[in-house]
């Protein structure tokens, strides 16, 4: 049976949250303060899941979606709301967050990085095919949405994907495609996964890269290994300054297949900024940078800092910053190849002034012992999950590192995902 109810928050996961007889509802694709009609999909013990069936009174912020495939797609969740407000619509989903799973209290001020491009912005893309269909899992299944473009993709993205599509028969047998471009060369690479792959499919693809000129290269995943095909690793300009009185510099990074870049490359600039902002790294302090990658972070701090140390368990990211590192002129930089509790479970090389974390969406609750023994005076912790940063941000309060900055960062504009930097500073009296 069809119900009105009025939509009074946003909750992550991108859903609407309204009361229902006094339990929790959640329900996608409305917008905080419409009034609507919806029914019951799923009853939870402690809360409901509900289908949105018509919009009674709308928000002033919602418009129509872009994408003919939003709300079928599962990629999106927000192109129905106006982009201008989604930072703070954000904001105030972590403060709930913070305050309700970590328990915090003061909350700091929370700083707004809003995203330049609210469409156009992805720089990487996860294609799955199926037969003759090439797109996007729809919402809830595995089900695939066919695609011929997508908004939220670089422009360079949408042009191989329309070359894919011209091609799609050779594809039939891909489990996933993937396209990541760089914006400075204006070339992309292709990384495709399959089960089996055929010397067939090599010679076609051979063939298929020498007749597209926006190809760089291209890359076939084999028993945890890339069969390469020309140059599938991308370079990408960063520009980072030692100070705020000096020029800025510009370093060159390679990014190779199987090594992390951020989807975002004008908020990845933001996110690299905030980082030094936060460390405020001098000369002469020694930094370790957890989940380093190719050196994303570790390369502008090293510009900073007197040591950095970067440490990655990824074989083929490690490769790439220290090709990274050497093709920058950067001497002070150091990487370590392992998993990050067991390098720093056997750490030997005098305690680090600061410790940059960037860890997977589970965050770092099993390091945290490990950190805090090695006492740094400043820990900066990214994430792309504020559920895990809030319960590890909880954790280091425990041991007497209190919140200072906080800064949210629009990686993902037309979806519910977020970045954000905490910096954290240890208490005077800790080691009284």
């Amino acid at each position: 049976m069809a119900k009105r109810t009025k939509i009074e928050s946003m909750a992550f996961g991108g859903y609407g949250v309204a009361r229902v007889n006094g339990k929790v509802l959640f329900i996608p694709y409305t917008v905080t303060g419409e009034e609507v009609c919806i029914e019951i999909a799923k009853e939870k013990r402690r809360f409901s899941l509900g289908k949105l069936v018509r919009v009674i009174k709308p928000s002033p912020w919602r418009i129509d979606p872009p994408c003919p495939q939003f709300g079928v797609c599962g990629g999106c969740q927000w192109q129905h709301i106006e982009p201008s407000v989604h930072g703070e619509m954000k904001r105030k989903i972590l403060i709930e967050s913070l305050k309700h799973l970590g328990k915090l209290d003061p909350i700091p001020h929370i700083e707004v990085a809003p995203a330049p491009k609210p469409y156009g912005y992805r720089i990487r893309v996860q294609l799955k095919t199926e037969e003759r269909t090439i797109g996007y899992y729809r919402e809830g299944s595995h089900k695939i949405v066919d695609i011929s473009l997508c908004p939220i993709a670089h422009p360079l993205v949408n042009q191989i994907i329309s070359i894919l599509r011209n091609h799609q028969s050779h594809f039939s047998t891909m489990k996933e495609i993937e396209i990541n471009v760089s914006p400075q060369e204006e070339k992309g690479v292709l990384l495709f996964h399959s089960n089996s792959i055929d010397q067939r499919f090599e010679y076609f693809a051979k063939q298929f890269l020498q007749g597209q000129p926006i190809l760089k290269g291209i890359a076939i995943s084999r028993k945890r290994e890339w069969i390469s095909i020309g140059n599938p690793s991308l370079a990408f300009k960063i520009s980072t300054q030692e100070n705020e009185n000096e020029k800025e510099r510009d370093l060159l990074l390679r990014i190779s297949p199987g090594s992390f870049f951020q989807v975002n490359f004008e908020q990845n600039e933001k996110l690299i900024q905030t980082v030094i902002e936060f460390s405020g790294a001098k000369k002469t302090e020694r930094i370790l940078d957890l989940y380093a990658g190719a050196g994303n972070l570790t390369l502008p701090l090293a510009i900073q800092a007197g040591e950095v140390w970067g440490i990655e368990e990824n074989r083929t990211a490690i490769e790439d910053g220290r090709f990274n590192a050497e093709g920058n002129g950067i001497r002070n930089v150091h990487f370590i190849e392992g998993k990050v509790e067991k390098v720093l479970k056997d750490w030997k090389k005098g305690k680090p002034n600061q410790i940059i974390l960037d860890p997977p969406r589970e965050g770092c609750k099993k390091i945290i012992h490990h950190i805090v023994e090695l006492a740094p005076e400043k820990i900066v912790y990214v994430s792309c999950e504020p559920t895990t940063f809030t319960r590890d941000l909880h954790l280091f309060t425990e041991k007497r590192y209190s919140l200072e900055r906080l800064r949210l960062i629009d990686m993902f504009p037309q979806t519910y995902h977020m970045e954000l930097v905490g910096l954290l500073i240890r208490s005077s009296d800790q080691w009284r």
